[in-house]
């Protein structure tokens, strides 16, 4: 016990006594590559572009870039003419800045029902996750269907009785499955 107490000391002052050696930092730790501060760089001067005459596209049409490499390269190994691409959905409410980027993302063309489909999609596996609680929670089986069951040979006879009398199908009561409710859980009264 003495010994490593001893150790344990003898290591802890070696620490502190490295600690404060300059030659033991950069030996131990990686050193700082800092710039020096008193270096001048020197940049190269600003050009002009070589040629003056150059103006922006006018708003609307087509610029250069309207047929892609892709395109051309397709175009001539289908011996095709390149066509120009389909401009994309644009909201008037929007800058062309944003436009643009809507329709470089894609986000133009989105399906305008996708936040029906997320809830369709998410309702189900919320049911899934109520199951399990009920399970584990409150020792339940399964709760009943929330639907209705209908009996298939009872009305498969309702119809057949219906025509036979010449009555409309739909008229008469559907005949339903009553299921028991399996154990109560540890928790319901």
């Amino acid at each position: 016990m003495f010994r490593r107490t001893i150790g344990i000391a003898l290591m802890a002052s070696l620490a502190i006594t490295l600690s404060a050696c300059e030659s033991a930092k950069k030996v131990l730790s990686r050193p700082k590559d800092a710039p020096d501060e008193f270096v001048i760089y020197q940049r190269p001067p600003l050009s002009l572009p070589p040629e003056f005459s150059l103006r922006p596209p006018s708003p609307g049409s087509d610029g250069p870039q309207a047929i892609t490499p892709t395109d051309q390269a397709r175009a001539a190994l289908l011996q095709q003419s390149p066509k120009l691409r389909g401009e994309a959905q644009r909201d008037p409410n929007l800058s062309d800045g944003l436009n643009a980027i809507m329709a470089k993302t894609g986000a133009s063309a989105a399906d305008p029902s996708i936040r029906e489909v997320v809830n369709a999609e998410t309702s189900l596996l919320s049911k899934e996750d109520q199951r399990l609680a009920d399970k584990m929670i409150f020792w339940v089986d399964d709760k009943p269907y929330e639907g209705t069951i209908v009996d298939a040979e009872k009305e498969q006879q309702r119809i057949r009785e219906n025509q036979a009398l010449g009555k409309p199908i739909t008229e008469g009561e559907t005949p339903q499955v009553k299921k028991a409710r399996g154990r109560k859980g540890l928790l319901e009264f």
